[in-house]
């Protein structure tokens, strides 16, 4: 569905984007997060052709968006930054001239999308009186009303309470789910993103740093802590049982901490302790978070 090869933009003779190169498969949903400034939003804006890039190129169901723009844009709907509306019209007069809807057609597609963003009865009153909460469902509605394929959102959970961010994470789960519609979407919330996200993208001083499934990203790095009755021993026995565990250590309070690729190989460290009559009274598995995997990748960065 995207395509950005080698996407660069320099402002001023300092890379706002710097030698992006990253894909995006159809039906998927691609979290795209960094610090403030790092360049997500200059990024986004040269994927929706809003600004041109210094070098490079991006494409969108294989149409360049810079030669065939239109062809390229289609089936794409964007909100950039913030959405920008006429806050002394109604949300419907609103969406009618943003979108450039219009007809039957238009209408029952306008209400369907209303119902999902769980705007209903609310069409008639003028958007100055919506709360951010309102607001962004209202942008996110006006980026699907064109029957897009492929939807980018730029921080849509910002200034959003906690029941604000429920329904958006909704939103862009169910819109997913049940339309198999393709979502691009930056966040500064890590444990927001990891529950609707198949894939992440990391951008940081305008480089992507790390790129790809959050699954396989994240995997490989668990810790496995267990308390057991005779530590000394358990030690011994577990350095030398050949399993795939590092970084073994003794804790504090009669246990042992180490890492783990899995569960089913934490699974073989519990039978193998108990095999050889060793009390277990305690084991906890400790994900990899996106949050740690964010932070160590720019720290290194």
């Amino acid at each position: 569905m995207l395509e950005c090869r080698g996407l660069t933009k320099i402002y001023n003779g300092r890379h706002a984007v710097d030698n992006v190169t990253l894909t995006m498969q159809s039906g998927r949903v691609l979290g795209l997060v960094g610090p403030n400034g790092a360049g997500k939003s200059t990024l986004l804006k040269m994927i929706t052709g809003l600004i041109w890039p210094s070098g490079g190129s991006v494409s969108i169901d294989g149409f360049d968006v810079q030669q065939n723009r239109c062809q390229a844009l289609a089936k794409v709907g964007a909100i950039i930054e913030w959405p920008a509306f006429y806050l002394d019209l109604s949300a419907k007069r609103n969406l009618d001239i943003l979108s450039g809807g219009q007809g039957a057609e238009y209408e029952k597609r306008l209400k369907e999308i209303i119902h999902m963003v769980n705007l209903d009865g609310r069409l008639k009153d003028k958007v100055g009186r919506f709360s951010t909460g309102m607001k962004q469902r209202l942008g996110i509605a006006l980026a699907l009303l064109p029957d897009s394929q492929f939807i980018i959102l730029d921080e849509p959970t910002n200034g959003l309470d906690p029941l604000g961010l429920i329904e958006i994470r909704k939103i862009i789960r169910d819109y997913n789910q049940l339309f198999g519609t393709t979502i691009l979407v930056t966040t500064h919330l890590l444990p927001e993103i990891e529950q609707v996200a198949h894939d992440i993208a990391i951008i940081n001083r305008g480089r992507l740093i790390a790129h790809g499934d959050i699954k396989t990203l994240l995997a490989g790095d668990n810790v496995l802590k267990i308390s057991v009755i005779d530590p000394k021993n358990s030690l011994e026995l577990l350095q030398n049982s050949g399993l795939a565990i590092e970084n073994i250590r003794l804790t504090e309070y009669e246990g042992l901490q180490m890492r783990v690729p899995d569960q089913e190989c934490a699974g073989a460290v519990n039978t193998l302790l108990v095999k050889n009559d060793i009390k277990v009274t305690g084991l906890t598995m400790v994900h990899r978070t996106l949050e740690s995997f964010f932070l160590k990748s720019t720290e290194e960065d």
